[in-house]
């Protein structure tokens, strides 16, 4: 059974790939206006107020795990280069 198409719009043409076609230039974007400095501040403040800040447990909690992971980075990497250290330093015994 064939779909109705009584109410679709008609297509656009594809487009031709050139680049001084008329079209770009319509659509290109309108003159930069130049920067108002209250007016960015204004906008900051009200995006900041859209912003949805953690409580006060939950950056504890945060702040807690990555003092942990921290320390256990420093412990693992501690560890690392103590025994590097010491295969380097029987490897340079064994020449001299």
């Amino acid at each position: 059974m064939a779909r109705e198409t009584k109410n679709r719009p008609p297509a656009k043409p594809a487009a031709s790939g050139r680049s001084g076609s008329s079209d770009n230039a319509a659509s290109a974007p309108a003159r930069k206006k130049p920067f108002n400095p209250l007016r960015f501040f204004s906008e900051v403040r009200q995006e900041g107020r859209k912003v949805t800040w953690t409580g006060r447990r939950e950056t504890l909690i945060s702040t807690i795990m990555v003092v942990i992971m921290s320390i256990i980075a420093m412990i693992f990497f501690f560890a690392v280069d103590t025994v590097l250290g010491w295969i380097v330093n029987a490897l340079l015994s064994l020449g001299g």
